[in-house]
């Protein structure tokens, strides 16, 4: 089973909202039991009759968090700062009224509506904001029960729970604040490491699509001398100044176009070179990047089938263990070389009844408006197949 690694910036953005949420879970919970508290706190103290006056506002701020649980915005956090902070004046006041002794034997039953305002949480995954909202909600917090003692004319002590709360809240706020803040400074050093590699990569493929310009022309160059019984032909000499022209304009720069830099042709020869890596003949490809336009299907399986057989009569007769497919095309016409270094022979001592190379190879590719060219030696063996890219071009 594949396993991916969550990027850190997400990681932590992930845990802070997570944070956030247990945060106001934990208000409504902790404010539901506190409502039951109270109410047993009364009934104890024989007022009972007047549980539901005091419990409301504490059921109003637990309400209030189940919004913002629900929906964490700006505008919902400020709701429940707001209207938590007169609900717990509103405790405190109604609760002191009714019973003076509200806040004994501890400051519990006062202060747990204002304890609840520090765990208001952050927003957007941001920590820092959960550290300022922290902040906020204990300003808020200590502010209402100063207020709502005075009104309640209390001497009671707000007690510690809200700065208790604020100092565990911050803290992990403020570590999850670092662990955003080395993860923001480690994504930049991340990106351009992956974007030094690709421009390493984009540049040694154009410097193997410039030596594969150079391979094909010299290699079909020196193909045409050794064929050449005498002197050059002008034919000949105007192709090898048109390949050294080519050559001088190669460039490992990388183009300002998006020319393809494969066809399907082109993959199908890097997958026949695969399909030998059994036989113990490596077959290298070159000039299969190069191709620019598609070759017509019955053009290419023809191509692809004569290739194959010579790369089967490599792996038979000649002894070699390496072979070299080049592919190019120019003005209409697709070209693909087969050579290997092994044992060659005479192609005109073949007898006409030997299939493979009369049907499998000159048959297939002659079938398609093509031709097929032998050089064989004592240094080994050149098959060039030629045909239109198309057959309505023959």
């Amino acid at each position: 089973m594949a396993v991916f690694e969550t990027p850190r910036p997400v990681a932590a953005a992930a845990i802070v909202h997570g944070l956030a949420a247990a945060q106001r879970l934990i208000v409504v919970l902790g404010l539901l039991l506190g409502a039951l508290t109270i109410a047993d706190l009364l009934a104890a103290r024989g007022h009972g009759g007047y549980t539901t006056l005091v419990i409301a506002p504490v059921l109003a701020v637990s309400l209030l968090a189940l919004v913002l649980l629900w929906r964490p915005t700006l505008f919902t956090a400020s709701l429940f700062l707001a209207g938590g902070a007169v609900s717990s004046v509103a405790v405190i006041t109604l609760g002191l009224t009714v019973d003076p002794g509200f806040a004994e034997p501890g400051p519990f039953a006062l202060n747990r509506t204002a304890t609840a305002l520090v765990l208001v949480g952050a927003l957007h995954g941001s920590a820092v904001s959960g550290m300022v909202w922290s902040t906020a909600g204990l300003i808020v917090a200590y502010g209402s029960l100063a207020v709502g003692l005075a009104a309640g004319g209390g001497a009671a002590e707000p007690g510690w729970g809200p700065l208790l709360i604020f100092i565990v809240s911050f803290l992990a706020y403020g570590i999850l604040a670092l662990a955003q803040r080395r993860a923001r400074l480690a994504t930049p050093a991340l990106e351009n490491a992956l974007a030094s590699l690709e421009r390493a990569e984009r540049q040694r493929a154009l410097e193997l699509r410039s030596a594969a310009v150079v391979h094909d022309t010299v290699l079909a160059d020196l193909a045409v001398v050794a064929a050449s019984p005498g002197p050059l032909s002008d034919r000949a000499r105007e192709r090898f100044v048109a390949d050294l022209d080519l050559i001088r304009s190669s460039s490992v720069r990388e183009p300002s176009g998006t020319r393809p830099v494969s066809t399907e042709f082109g993959a199908a020869l890097l997958e026949l070179a695969h399909d030998f890596q059994w036989t113990g003949v490596r077959v290298e490809v070159s000039g299969a990047e190069m191709l620019a336009r598609p070759v017509e299907a019955r053009v290419a399986d023809a191509l692809l089938a004569a290739a194959r057989a010579a790369l089967d009569n490599v792996a038979r007769h000649s002894g070699a263990e390496r072979a070299d497919l080049v592919v190019g095309e120019r003005s209409g016409v697709v070209s693909l070389l087969v050579v290997d270094d092994g044992r060659g022979f005479d192609p005109d001592a073949v007898p006409a009844d030997r299939l493979g190379l009369t049907t499998a190879i000159r048959g297939r590719v002659e079938n398609v408006g093509g031709s097929v060219r032998i050089w064989a030696g004592e240094d080994g063996t050149t098959v060039m197949l030629t045909a239109p890219m198309r057959e309505d071009a023959r």
